[in-house]
């Protein structure tokens, strides 16, 4: 048989060896995250996971939902964090995808120019601007004014494509309210100081929906899904990964600093914004079965307020991994 030594000798004997393929190249492996501070984590475990031992482990940022869903429409994309209706509603369209975690627990924040705006109460009459129309935190929101009796229609809501669009017209215009992902948060802050600007926090969307639907005050937001035949042909690969990401969110958070470098790579916002927006994005690394039932019940109200971002109906129980 022909080892490694023995094929470096003879290639070099023969003055082929630049031309030769390598036999011996890490196979490759890549994930798509969210333009949210969770995809922090899948940097983080790409860079420094056992997992990058035996892959070559990439990490795409996508930067819209239409971009990710087309993606996984194509195949092109069979890992990805996603918004955790995403998943759902791909799998009643009869693409074979499932949740393998989550990431967040509630990563979407209430910026406001006037301290007096705490409530969601306080929105109505307001100019609002948001990312992401039809989406996650667009469906968050009107789901928390259905339930607690406030008419939508009376909030002035302006959409964009991206958050960074969203932020920069927060600043630059007279709107009210911002509602970005982390670190997006933070970076409103920072960016706010400079132009004169004082910017807050408002409403804590995980508590507020806890007390609106006697739940836990947490949101499923989003997590990494994956295309279930992929998935099931390399289970391994999975437990090594699941491994990595809570060593990689534990080393995040005891070292803030360092791991914000690495996010500034991935993410707009600056370093400072990221080492800031850690302890303030609900960030957990926890299976999606074991998660199961607060996710079916995230699930139900949104079923209640609006069948269509799920896909029409309920998901089965075959969603998670």
């Amino acid at each position: 048989m022909l080892n490694r030594r023995k094929f470096l000798g003879l290639s070099a004997a023969l003055g082929v060896s630049a031309f030769a393929p390598n036999l011996f190249a890490k196979e490759s492996f890549t994930m798509w995250g969210a333009p949210a501070i969770p995809s922090v984590i899948m940097a983080v475990a790409a860079l420094q996971g056992e997992l990058n031992k035996t892959y070559d482990v990439s990490l795409n940022i996508w930067k819209t939902p239409d971009q990710l869903r087309a993606g996984v429409a194509s195949g092109d994309i069979k890992v990805t964090m996603s918004p955790s209706n995403v998943a759902a509603n791909l799998r009643n369209q009869g693409l074979d995808f499932a949740m393998l975690n989550l990431l967040t627990l509630g990563v979407m924040n209430a910026m406001v120019k006037d301290e007096k705006i705490k409530n969601l109460e306080d929105f109505v009459g307001k100019k609002l601007i948001m990312p992401f129309r039809g989406d996650m935190p667009d469906l968050v929101l009107r789901a928390l004014c259905k339930k607690r009796g406030i008419d939508v229609n009376k909030i002035d809501i302006t959409y964009t494509a991206t958050p960074p669009e969203a932020l920069l017209l927060f600043l630059q215009k007279d709107f009210d309210i911002l509602i970005v992902p982390q670190p997006l948060g933070e970076a409103t802050i920072l960016r706010g100081k400079k132009a004169g600007v004082s910017v807050h926090y408002s409403v804590d969307f995980p508590k507020i929906w806890g007390e609106s639907f006697g739940t836990k005050p947490i949101i499923p937001m989003a997590g990494i899904i994956v295309e279930r035949g992929f998935y099931e042909k390399n289970l391994n690969l999975f437990d090594t990964l699941h491994s990595d990401l809570k060593n990689a969110l534990s080393w995040i958070l005891e070292n803030k600093q360092s791991a914000a470098k690495i996010g500034s790579s991935y993410l707009p916002a600056p370093e400072v914004a990221l080492a800031n927006a850690f302890d303030k994005a609900n960030l957990t690394v926890t299976k999606a079965n074991e998660l199961q039932n607060e996710i079916m019940a995230f699930f139900e109200e949104i079923y209640q307020f609006n069948p269509k971002f799920l896909g029409g109906k309920m998901p089965d129980k075959g969603l998670f991994l």
